[in-house]
Order: structure tokens, then C-alpha cells, then sequence
């Protein structure tokens, strides 16, 4: 186990037999900053700890070199939470509740939505729907069987004290690979060794810092294995100014020109990490003019 101050990462092992692959993964500064951003508590902040972690192993498994994306769809209207992972290492989180929801609640009926890129630009996704007292990491587990069709044990967890500060987050995904010997067996095994000391991970992500190194050690111990990779992953986004400005073309230049006549910059925050940015009246000008000038081209008789 690494000593001293953690650092959220991925690691990833497979047993020397060929018969199953690992990923452990610490995201517990990934989560704390995501809920931080997110200005949310409770089930809400849980769950959205819960879903960026889901995500991170989600695409270590099935898409590292890939971005995917996770949806959580609470009961009763209760909202829904979104993660993305990006195979550059930042992940982030989007919780989507209106004023009036009740509290944010998970259960029989909630549906868990994983989608990811494929090399060739398409998007698969698949839908399942979780059982009662489903959790995401039910909704995980669920999904991998229906539309991966791969053998998955997976168990995520986000920690929070009274105040709502995150104690630990991290999880682990164990796989039964194909080429597995004498996989019954070897699946019955491994799925009773998780049953037994690994379905409630909470207390040992607290005492363990959520190290990866130990979930991959006590989960493999006594098989011999292999680390194959290890990789730092954080809270990120992938919003910018350029953005910012090139989504004002999506805008009338009669709705231009009425943020104009208001007198006031313009200003504007990210959805996911709240950065906000600040759109000068000379550049809502140049935006209105531009917009007037491509209006007049597309008029012009071919």
C-alpha cells in the first residue's frame, strides 16, 4: 500500500491465470470537488459521488482510450445526476433537480443510463432498470450483464460525514474474463469472496484512505497477479471562453441586440464546475454585427 498522502488514481490487474481482470480506483478529491460544484447534499451528494465513480471504472473497462457518460434517474421526480469521464484523466458531475423535486431517491423502478463513444463515432448506450433497494452499484453490475454481456462484481461507494464532508470514495470492478479456466468454479469463488468481505465497502474506504493498492491486494490475495496499468485521474471540465462565445451564435440578432439595449455584460457559468465568464458589451457588438453580416450573405442571389 502506498504511504503517506493519497492522490486520486485508477488501477488496473489481472490474474496471472488469465481468469479475471481488476479495477480499483480512489476518487475521493474527484467526488469532494463535483459535489462542491454542484452545491448539493444528502442522497443527492451521495449518489453523484457514487455515479463519478461508476463512470471512472465504467470507462477504464470498456472505453479507457474513450470518453463516457453515466445517467441516474431517480423515482417520484426526484431528479436525475450525470457523470463524465474523460480519458485525459478529468471527470465531472452534473446533479439536475428542479426547486420543487422531493428529496433524491433511488430504488425499484430508478434507471441507470451508460453510454460511451466507439472508435468509429458512434454511441452505444444501454438502459436497466434497478431492483428493489438497487443502488448504483446494482445499476452497474445490471448493466454490464444486459448490454456489455460481461460477468461484472462491482461495488462503488461515496463517504460523507454529518456535515457532508466526503471521508473517502473510490470502488473496485471485477471481471470474469473469457479465456477463464474453469470459470464456474472460479466465478463462484471469487463471487463469494466478494459477497463475503467486499459488498459493504464503506468502512474500508475510510481506513484505507480508499486505496486502490489495497482493494486490488485484499481482493486478489493469495491468486498471483499482475498490475498492468496505473493512472492519476481528477475533477476537470472542458469548459472555456472559446465556448462560451461560440455558444452566442446559437442566439437571434434580435436577442443580441436586447442583452445590448440592457446595458450590462453578460454573464454566464458552467453547468458543471460553475466557472463563470464574462462577456463584454464591445464583443455582444461584435457577435450582433457578425450575425447581421452572415444574414446578409445568405440573402445575397447565388
Amino acid at each position: 500500500m502506498h504511504m503517506g498522502a493519497m492522490t486520486d488514481r485508477v488501477l488496473r490487474a489481472m490474474t496471472d491465470d488469465g481468469a479475471f481482470r481488476i479495477i480499483t480506483a480512489r476518487t475521493t478529491d474527484t467526488v469532494t470537488r463535483a459535489i462542491a460544484a454542484q452545491e448539493v447534499e444528502g442522497a443527492a451528494a451521495r449518489v453523484l459521488g457514487e455515479m463519478v465513480t461508476a463512470a471512472v471504472l465504467f470507462r477504464e473497462t470498456m472505453a479507457p482510450t474513450l470518453r463516457v457518460q453515466g445517467v441516474i434517474k431517480g423515482l417520484d421526480q426526484s431528479g436525475q445526476v450525470i457523470a463524465d469521464s474523460h480519458p485525459d484523466g478529468w471527470n465531472r458531475g452534473l446533479v439536475q433537480r428542479s426547486d420543487e423535486a422531493p428529496p433524491f431517491r433511488l430504488g425499484e423502478g430508478a434507471l441507470m443510463q451508460m453510454m460511451r463513444s466507439l472508435p468509429n463515432g458512434e454511441l452505444h448506450q444501454g438502459l436497466v432498470e434497478l431492483p428493489a433497494g438497487g443502488t448504483v452499484s446494482h445499476g452497474l453490475m445490471g448493466y454490464m450483464q444486459q448490454s456489455e454481456q460481461t460477468v461484472t462484481m462491482a461495488r462503488v461507494a461515496a463517504v460523507l460525514d454529518e456535515s457532508g464532508a466526503v471521508k473517502a470514495a473510490g470502488g473496485y470492478l471485477v471481471q470474469l474474463l473469457p479465456e477463464a479456466p474453469e470459470a464456474e468454479g472460479a466465478l463462484a469463488i471469487m463471487a463469494q469472496r466478494l459477497e463475503d468481505d467486499f459488498s459493504d465497502i464503506e468502512a474500508r474506504l475510510v481506513d484505507t484512505d480508499a486505496s486502490p493498492d489495497h482493494l486490488v491486494e485484499e481482493i486478489f490475495w493469495g491468486m498471483k497477479h499482475t498490475r498492468l496499468d496505473d493512472s492519476a485521474i481528477r475533477f476537470g471540465c472542458d469548459c472555456s471562453r472559446v465556448r462560451v462565445l461560440t455558444s452566442l451564435s446559437t442566439l437571434t440578432r434580435h436577442e443580441i441586440r436586447e442583452l445590448i439595449d440592457a446595458g450590462e455584460a453578460l454573464e454566464m457559468s458552467c453547468d458543471w464546475c460553475g466557472s463563470r465568464y464574462r462577456v463584454e458589451l464591445a464583443e455582444l457588438e461584435g457577435h450582433r454585427r457578425a450575425r447581421l453580416g452572415e444574414l446578409e450573405r445568405l440573402a445575397q442571389p447565388s
